[in-house]
């Protein structure tokens, strides 16, 4: 073991008695009483180039405290116990995204774990717009490598200034052909199932021979109610976590949300929800034909909803920390650059995930 210093700590003597780790990605301190300046000189020394023995040599301490000190230190995350290049496929290129990973892990072999659960994941996702293909590029830049891509489109014109990826070039060429190629040109080890199909109740049953880790619904067609519950049906039965990503019924702004079957709200309980809110007395509202109808969008905005849904998704795969947005969904304010959220809760009545849900956990285990 030769103990080495987490490149994202700060080490700071708040006073006489008190030692401060300051770890950067999280913003979190950890704080220990100490009796002399022999421990900061030893945790300033943390190189990786000493043994336990050699430091102990040097600095004329047992070895059995410094044991105590570093196994303490490297629950908390401050320590990185080995040579990250000999356990971390690819260190060099994604070593930014293991040491924020390791201020999420309570050992170097919790951390080592939660880099293969990502690297090895399996992400299905539906819709390759305004959000899917930056959802995509997140991913894949977060060092995941096996995508099953959805989406029957070709790129036109109109996509090119808010979707990640394509050019004029690519204009008439399948979306899915042109991702696949600029997501292997970040890794090449990148591996794409395709999918040129509409999304409908029976599209999605052609995966079930695939083990899929989490579904992202980026898929706006014919609305994002109907493809959420198609998605939300085909996860549920299968115990497959999903998120709904964004760009809900025309409203780009909405930070869609997490569901994770058996332990929070599901599309169904959202539905439940908001039909009550907005009950309304239908026999005084006259629907008026707008053909043709289209929004306005925004890149910035549709790259930071994919940012959130992307760093959702890596906590779900990496299984590092509980998803954020699970039971409630956001609203982003472009002109205070606040997120709003409003909260649905699992509900005991659901007709899918309720007590006498159709697709209980108890139903539906997954395999």
């Amino acid at each position: 073991m030769k103990p080495k210093l987490n490149s994202a700590v700060s080490v700071v003597r708040v006073n006489e008695k008190i030692l401060e780790f300051f770890k950067s990605n999280t913003r979190q301190q950890v704080r220990i009483k100490v009796d002399s300046d022999l421990i900061l000189k030893i945790v300033c020394d943390l190189d990786g180039d000493k043994d336990i023995r050699e430091i102990a040599e040097k600095y004329n301490v047992s070895e059995a405290e410094l044991v105590g000190l570093f196994s303490f230190l490297a629950q908390k995350g401050i320590l990185n116990a080995v040579d990250p290049a000999i356990d971390f496929k690819e260190y060099e290129k994604f070593r930014r995204v293991i040491n924020f990973l390791g201020d999420f892990s309570t050992s170097h072999e919790h951390l080592v774990k939660m880099w293969n659960d990502l690297q090895s994941a399996c992400v299905l996702i539906v819709g390759l717009g305004a959000v899917g293909s930056w959802v995509a590029c997140n991913l894949s830049q977060s060092g995941i490598e096996k995508f099953i891509l959805m989406d029957p489109d070709a790129v036109e014109k109109s996509n090119l200034h808010r979707q990640f990826g394509y050019t004029e070039t690519d204009i008439g060429v399948k979306k899915i052909d042109v991702l696949e190629k600029r997501l292997k040109e970040y890794n090449p080890n990148v591996c794409v199932k395709k999918s040129y199909d509409f999304l409908d109740g029976e599209a999605l049953s052609r995966f079930d021979g695939d083990h899929i880790d989490l579904i992202i619904n980026c898929a706006d067609k014919p609305t994002v109610d109907m493809t959420s519950t198609w998605i939300g049906e085909y996860a549920m039965k299968r115990q497959i976590p999903h998120i709904v990503g964004g760009g809900y019924n025309l409203h780009l702004s909405l930070v869609g949300q997490t569901i994770i079957p058996g332990q929070t709200a599901c599309v169904k309980c959202f539905e439940k929800t908001l039909e009550e809110e907005n009950k309304i007395d239908r026999s005084r509202v006259k629907k008026l034909a707008v053909k043709n109808r289209k929004v306005g969008s925004f890149g910035p905005m549709c790259s930071l909803i994919a940012s959130m849904i992307g760093m959702e998704a890596i906590k779900i795969l990496s299984k590092c920390c509980r998803p954020a947005n699970i039971n409630r969904r956001g609203e982003f304010d472009i002109y205070s650059m606040d997120v709003s959220y409003k909260e649905y809760n699992k509900r005991l009545d659901c007709d899918w995930c309720g007590v006498n849900g159709l697709y209980s956990d108890a139903k539906y285990p997954r395999e």
